[in-house]
């Protein structure tokens, strides 16, 4: 029963220590005047926010004025939204999601699934 203890014991200190190693960076500043919080998160890659969200898993993140979720991509959002998912995603006042390729957005919307997608407004 001891052995079984701590070896439950050893295996959750060890899968901390392996979360705290795979932690990424997170930055976020928040507007003095904004009506909701704004954040990062990241795990095991980068998030950025400066008066918007971001949150990154496995790839990178940055929001100015928007919001970004990156799994496993890269994605960035100006006064817009932006999402990818093993993909990458960026928009510039406008919203793009990007599945398994890439999408960007200036003023529109884009969507990529598996492929490459661009909008201009």
């Amino acid at each position: 029963m001891r052995s079984s203890i701590a070896k439950v014991t050893t295996a959750a200190f060890l899968a901390g220590l392996a979360l705290i190693g795979g932690a990424g960076t997170a930055a976020a500043h928040m507007d003095a005047d904004a009506d909701h919080p704004h954040g990062a998160f990241a795990v095991g890659g980068d998030a950025a926010a400066v008066g918007g969200s971001a949150g990154a898993v496995g790839g990178d993140a940055a929001a100015v004025g928007g919001n970004a979720g990156a799994v496993g991509g890269d994605a960035a959002a100006v006064g817009g939204w932006a999402a990818a998912v093993g993909g990458d995603a960026a928009a510039v006042g406008g919203n793009a999601l990007a599945v398994g390729g890439d999408a960007g957005s200036v003023g529109g919307s884009a969507l990529a699934v598996g492929g490459d997608a661009g909008s201009a407004a």
